[in-house]
């Protein structure tokens, strides 16, 4: 078949697709360095198998035999600290020779030159906002400078997961770590508040490398002094008396050469800071004495603050409440305490308030206990519609003893006491104590279940009545 517009061809015409001219030979050569600072040259490509690949324009002619592959490598040995204009060729065995090819490289092993102008052992700041300044010249007469590297030997801005830098990381190319201006011969550079210079002793290596390799390094110990942040307890102040609910806890800071996260606020107290149980059984989160309470603040730039709307409260007397701020190196302010006095916040127990439906088995109805001090004993009654609603079983949790004494009354009254037998008190604090367990009617119709609680009685640790304010609650059937 002949294609379209084509004609066979003819015994003799000579367009029988071959050719009697000789290919030339080809050469590539493999990517190459333009400067080095090694005497020899290594270059390396590709060529018809066995062939002999000369180079000229070095110090003296290089010759090397290409694999049965045609890789070859050869070594150059080149004219010292100058540029050399090198003619590459390839022979294969038949005598047939390659296009010669053309490469400069210019052979530099002179360092290039480095000098330091801050910091000094005795000075980290030149422009008073006490931040590390760092200034460096340097100079390379022939390959150019192509690495500039500054290095600290300490994490600054507490390290790169929380947006500083981490020790060792060239600061020239951390995104965000500074105000960095390179000219064509010098370098300067002034640290960022995320990229703080930590406190004390530190070492900074600076570097610079050119295209051919050669490096020149200066290092430079300093101290950094004076960059500590500041903080002031604004609310309360000491001696006054806190109220509740509502009472506020703030504070002031400030840091002029680092940053400041709420990950760096610290407040203690030396007695817990409770969380109340609610109605509807949700809780807020509470403090040891001793313990951080930090995370309950909001946290801006330069301040802290708690404002309670009656989700906590601390045991009655004085309360030493300390406050204290680090920046992301972890360094410390000052910590600042004051004494107050706390009121009487009322103990509570109450019913948390709860949602079944008819027929519903081991429905939970739990029972909150908010105590300020150690109680030897609780004791009370919870009534209900014994029509609507039937009690299984009762366990003990958190603070209560393990196991409540109960009983049942007629006309739908459960008598609770909890007492730990051995006379270990129900400690401070709030949360649920009890959990009731029950099961409503089939034939319950829906409404919102009273459940009351009377006869309360509680005494302290000696055995005296404390007075307790109860909450009624609800068991909404729906």
């Amino acid at each position: 078949m002949v294609a379209c517009g084509g004609s066979p061809s003819e015994p003799g015409s000579g367009n029988s697709g071959t050719s009697n001219t000789p290919a030339v030979v080809q050469l590539q050569l493999a990517a190459s360095p333009r400067y080095t600072n090694q005497a020899d040259f290594s270059l390396s490509g590709s060529t018809t198998g066995s062939s002999t690949v000369t180079v000229n324009g070095g110090s003296a002619t290089a010759t090397a035999i290409a694999n049965a592959q045609g890789a070859f490598t050869v070594s150059v040995p080149l004219n010292l600290n100058q540029a050399n204009s090198l003619t590459i060729t390839a022979t294969a065995p038949t005598g047939l020779g390659s296009t010669p090819l053309a490469l400069s490289v210019t052979h530099d092993d002179v360092a290039p030159t480095l000098s330091v102008q801050h910091p000094s052992d005795s000075l980290f700041d030149t422009d008073g906002d006490f931040r590390v300044n760092i200034a460096f010249g340097f100079d390379d007469n022939s390959s150019g400078i192509e690495v500039i590297s500054v290095t600290n030997d300490r994490a600054l801005g507490g390290g790169a997961s929380i947006g500083g830098v981490d020790a060792g990381s060239n600061l020239m190319t951390t995104a965000g770590a500074g105000s960095l201006v390179v000219g064509p011969d010098t370098v300067s550079y002034n640290a960022s508040l995320e990229a703080e210079f930590p406190l004390g002793a530190n070492t900074l290596t600076l570097s610079v490398t050119d295209s051919a390799g050669n490096a020149h390094a200066e290092t430079v110990e300093f101290e950094v002094s004076g960059t500590e942040p500041s903080f002031t307890m604004t609310q309360p102040t000491d001696g006054d008396v806190l109220v509740w609910p509502g009472f506020v806890i703030a504070g002031q800071f400030s840091d002029v050469a680092g940053k400041i996260d709420q990950s760096g606020l610290t407040f203690v107290a030396d007695k817990p800071l409770i969380a109340l149980m609610s109605q509807d059984g949700t809780q807020a989160e509470g403090a040891e004495a001793g313990e951080n309470f930090s995370q309950l603040f909001t946290f801006s730039d330069t301040t802290a603050e708690l404002r309670d709307e009656g989700l906590h409260a601390f045991p009655a007397g004085d309360v030493t409440i300390t406050g204290q701020v680090a920046d992301r190196t972890g360094t410390r302010s000052q910590s600042d305490s004051v004494t107050v006095t706390f009121p009487e916040a009322p103990h509570t127990l109450l019913v948390v308030n709860s949602t079944s439906a008819p027929g519903a088995t081991e429905h939970v109805v739990p029972i909150g206990l908010t105590s300020f001090q150690g109680f030897g004993g609780v004791q009370f009654s919870l009534n209900f519609d014994p029509e609507v609603l039937t009690v299984d079983s009762l366990s003990s949790e958190g603070r209560a003893p393990s196991t409540p004494f109960f009983e049942m009354s007629d006309g739908g009254q459960l008598n609770v006491i909890l007492v730990d037998l051995s006379g270990d008190p129900i400690p401070l604090g709030s949360g649920i104590v009890i959990n009731i367990y029950t099961s409503v009617g089939a034939t319950a119709a829906v409404q919102d279940l009273a459940l009351t609680i009377s006869d309360v009685e509680v005494a302290n640790q000696d055995g005296n009545p404390v007075d307790v304010a109860v909450w009624d609650g609800v068991l909404a059937i729906r």
